[in-house]
């Protein structure tokens, strides 16, 4: 799911790119404390992913793969946790099937490929959620330090909301179970110092060696204001993250709506009840789900990747309703399960059609909806056994069909859209990531992170038309990345010196050509 052709798609913009470049930028200035991109401080994300790229570069060199690597690894290690919590809680064949859920989800599957810190995030998450559930039973107090010191890589993965969401889950947890009290408790002051221990010497050396500029921006407008006014346009209703759910936790949103049914029931079962040893650990995976749900959805800068680590508490909850509904312990409605082998058939219309529609505007994409026939089968396959009353084949139909889609779809589509992609083929087509050369680069108009990651160099951001000319016009070698339409309209009558234009390619991302232009002769380049 993870490797096939992992760094075949160039990096896509705008994360991607800012996170491989600002790693590289640290890997080539050697140091482990102050993050920069564009040769600028970048005050967006703490340091954990930079420090891992960095050893994927000096061990693999830099490229999109090594890029991505940490994100592939961190994957694996949230799908072993995931297994291993779910088998704690149930049973061997409940952690299997909710590890394979996981993994086959497409946000899941998507992010495990993105050199972003979304799956460092996700994997110190399921580990401190882990490190609680296995020492917290029989009112013990041994989960407080490990806690805390996943939740301080957390901290330094993506900031407070490493610390503060797990601690709105513990106590929304205790609570259901009228045990509030567990949370005074006099461990609570080691605990921080292991916290601090953990988390505060970058803290406190970036703070220091930025003269507080770099913690300034991060906790007031990364934190406060993203959580109080929507930015960069990523605005939404608040119930934007329940319907991405259903997308993006495909295929297995196919049960979702039964997995909350009939896990609600279960945590509600009294002591006496036959049930009520899940009691618990469905109390703890709803308070973990329902916690990251309900927060993000108040918060008002929205975006999918903001509640991914509530897939694995979904991915539990789903395995186990599974797992009942296998093991004959739960009788479910007559029509439940044909409605699942009808969400599968609409996965695969969606796939398919989705496909379609975009290879409308991407010549290309359409050839890969016949990935559609993998989903098709499932439901085909799903639908057989159920009518047998095989409810093993059933599913394990669904779990081939999910497996096998979000491996198509994550290896091999994405290669496609490279052709629609600027960076990378205009940086190669017009020579900027030739170290030898002394040229300067500068965008007006037009800008794309990836362009520093694959030129290696500082790209000027021009303001105005003016600007852009002025550039142009001075004796040493320039390259004006602008859009095209930009440039013959208004800057073009306006260079007086030489000029040519070094690459042209679409970006799709603003969809329009975007041009390379020198006041280098073509001569010279070719001397080199």
């Amino acid at each position: 799911l993870t490797l096939p052709n992992l760094g075949a798609p160039s990096l896509w913009d705008v994360d991607e790119g800012v996170n491989a470049e600002a790693a590289r930028e640290m890997h080539e200035a050697g140091t482990w404390v102050i993050p920069t991109f564009n040769f600028e401080l970048r005050t967006q994300k703490p340091v954990m992913l930079y420090w891992l790229q960095r050893v994927s570069y000096a061990a693999f060199g830099v490229s999109e793969w090594s890029a991505r690597l940490p994100s592939v690894l961190a994957s694996w290690f949230t799908l072993l946790l995931t297994y291993e919590l779910a088998r704690r809680m149930f049973n061997r064949v409940t952690g299997l099937l909710a590890a394979v859920a996981l993994g086959s989800a497409i946000e899941f599957s998507m992010l495990a490929h993105a050199a972003t810190p979304d799956a460092t995030l996700l994997l110190f998450t399921v580990l401190t959620y882990f490190l609680f559930w296995i020492n917290h039973e029989n009112g013990s107090r041994k989960w407080w330090l490990p806690c805390a010191a996943a939740c301080g890589l957390a901290m330094l993965t993506k900031g407070p909301v490493g610390v503060a969401v797990p601690g709105l889950v513990f106590l929304l947890y205790f609570a259901w179970n009228r045990e509030l009290s567990r949370l005074w408790d006099r461990k609570l002051i080691p605990a921080l110092a292991v916290f601090a221990l953990v988390a505060g010497p970058w803290y406190g050396l970036v703070a220091a060696e930025t003269r507080g500029e770099w913690a300034k921006a991060f906790f007031l407008n990364e934190n406060l204001n993203r959580a109080t006014t929507p930015m960069e346009d990523h605005s939404g209703p608040i119930f934007y993250h329940a319907v991405a759910l259903l997308v993006l936790f495909a295929p297995w949103s196919i049960f979702i709506g039964a997995t909350f049914w009939y896990g609600i029931q279960r945590a509600k079962s009294p002591p006496t009840s036959v049930g009520s040893q899940e009691n618990r650990p469905h109390r703890f995976l709803l308070c973990w789900f329902g916690a990251y749900l309900v927060l993000f959805s108040l918060v008002k800068t929205k975006l999918p990747n903001y509640v991914l680590p509530l897939y694995p508490a979904l991915a539990i909850l789903t395995a186990r309703f599974l797992t009942r509904w296998l093991e004959g312990e739960l009788a479910v409605k007559r029509w439940l399960m044909p409605a699942a082998c009808g969400g599968m058939l609409l996965v695969a219309v969606g796939l398919g059609g989705g496909l379609l529609f975009a290879g409308r505007k991407f010549p290309g994409l359409e050839s890969w909806s016949a990935l559609a026939v993998v989903p098709l089968a499932g439901a085909i396959a799903m639908a057989a056994c159920l009518r047998k009353g095989n409810r093993r084949g059933f599913v394990l139909a669904t779990a081939v069909a999910s497996v096998t889609f979000t491996f198509a779809i994550s290896a091999f589509p994405a290669g496609a859209m490279d052709a629609y992609k600027a960076p990378r083929d205009l940086v190669r087509d017009a020579g900027l990531a030739d170290r030898t050369r002394e040229i300067r680069v500068a965008a007006y108009d037009w800008f794309q992170p990836s362009i520093v990651f694959y030129s290696k160099r500082h790209v000027e951001k021009l303001t105005s038309v003016q600007k852009a000319a002025e550039f142009l016009a001075v004796p040493t070698p320039g390259y004006l990345l602008v859009e095209e339409e930009t440039w013959t309209l208004w800057i073009e009558k306006q260079v007086a010196t030489p000029h040519r234009v070094a690459a042209r390619r679409f970006d799709f991302y603003r969809n329009k050509h975007v041009l390379a232009i020198t006041n280098e002769p073509a001569s010279d380049v070719a001397r080199r």
